[in-house]
């Protein structure tokens, strides 16, 4: 019978014993009897209990929480066999404490570190102990923003200005960091999750917070560090400017601090602002002044440098009869590029009557202290010019009484 005796089956053995392997259910035995013509007796009865194997089952319950879990019950669902125990860990497994309770659920009031649960079954003494899948309850800890910190100062230089924030203290992931001009009216969001968050060119004060959050706690948001960022002030180098070559100048420059000029081309004095030059190719002068805070704003001036044509302007005719008008022999056309310069005029005959190193000379017609008659002579000049080199003209001129 495998219905605990309601109905049996005949399974026609006439032998005094009775073998059995492999049942997979609960059945009794017993033997029927007859000799010969009495009425036939049953045998008393023999059964084989068969227990199912033992089955854990699931924990219905636990989760990931904030601070705490609160309140609660965990159920155990689709096991077979009796509840031994429930037991519960701290270490993630590495230990477990056993928790008095044979039934099917389990009440906790208020978890407040990742604790696991499993319970433990058996399904009579014949079959293996089983567990439960194991419930975790996973506490996260409240979300901390921390504290801000900075390297430098919080007081910084308009646009010339580079620094780091960093995060430090906090509890959970950084979400993303924020920052507002306007004193924390409205706020931008910046795509940094990192703990530090480089800055740099500020051209106006700028607040900064960063967001942070633990898991499925709600965000926390850091108090703000301002980095203030000084106002620009103005500085000047000057109009750009073209010279001859030769010619000095003084630089223009103006500005509230100290000044620097620098330039590929001297300067006289490099620390005031109005030094003077005298640059020999085009040049860039880039002023720079430094303001009571360590400031520095700067701006360049550009003196192009022209070189005068090396053309002479030689008068073929002068009288000098003092009249005033055209009374000596002047050359015109040379200038200050001029590094050295030299002049001689001849008779006809080949005597030199007059010689000059001065570019700037003019001569009246006279030879040793007396005065020439009309005439024509020749003149030689020999001169050496910057960025030119040697260069020499003769010619003739007449002198008119």
């Amino acid at each position: 019978s495998t219905n605990g005796g309601v109905s049996w089956t005949n399974n026609s053995n006439t032998v005094s014993s009775q073998s059995y392997f492999g049942l997979k259910q609960s059945t009794c035995f017993r033997a029927v009897v007859k000799n010969g013509t009495f009425t036939p007796d049953t045998s008393s009865i023999s059964c084989i209990t068969i227990y199912k194997p033992t089955k854990g089952g699931l924990i219905n319950g636990g989760g990931s929480f904030c601070f705490a879990s609160g309140a609660g019950t965990l159920n155990l669902l689709g096991s077979i066999g009796n509840v031994i125990n429930w037991q519960s860990s701290i270490n993630n497994g590495s230990s477990w404490t056993v928790i008095t309770n044979t039934t099917t659920s389990l009440s906790y009031t208020n978890i407040t570190q990742n604790t696991l649960y499993m319970a433990t079954l058996q399904n009579s003494s014949f079959c293996k102990v089983d567990t439960s899948s194991i419930a975790s309850f996973t506490i996260n800890p409240l979300s901390n923003a921390g504290t801000i910190t900075y390297t430098g100062n919080d007081t910084v230089c308009y646009y010339t200005n580079n620094g780091t924030l960093n995060l430090t203290g906090y509890i959970g992931n950084v979400v993303s960091w924020i920052s507002s001009t306007n004193n924390g009216a409205s706020w931008s969001v910046i795509s940094n999750s990192s703990n530090s968050l480089n800055y740099s060119g500020l051209t106006q004060t700028k607040w900064y917070k960063a967001i942070v959050q633990s898991a499925n706690c709600p965000a926390d948001t850091s108090t703000y560090q301002a980095i203030n960022v000084l106002l620009s002030f103005t500085v000047s180098a000057g109009k750009d400017t073209t010279i001859s070559l030769g010619q000095s100048i003084t630089l223009n420059g103006s500005g509230s601090g100290s000044p620097l000029w620098s330039s590929s081309s001297s300067i006289s004095n490099p620390n005031i602002f109005n030094p003077t030059t005298s640059p020999l190719f085009t040049s860039a002068y880039m002023l720079s002044v430094t303001d009571v805070n360590g400031c520095i704003n700067s701006d360049t001036v550009m003196i192009t440098v022209v070189i005068i044509s090396t053309d002479v302007s030689v008068s073929t005719v002068f009288s000098p009869n003092g009249d005033g008008i055209n009374d000596e022999f002047c050359l015109k056309g040379w200038n200050e590029c001029t590094t050295s310069f030299y002049i001689a005029i001849y008779n006809r005959w080949g005597e030199k009557v007059y010689d000059s190193n001065d570019a700037a000379f003019c001569w009246d017609g006279n030879f040793i202290g007396s005065p020439l008659n009309s005439a024509v002579f020749t003149f030689y000049i020999k001169a050496e010019i910057l960025k030119v080199g040697t260069i020499t003209k003769k010619g003739n001129i007449t002198l008119i009484k």
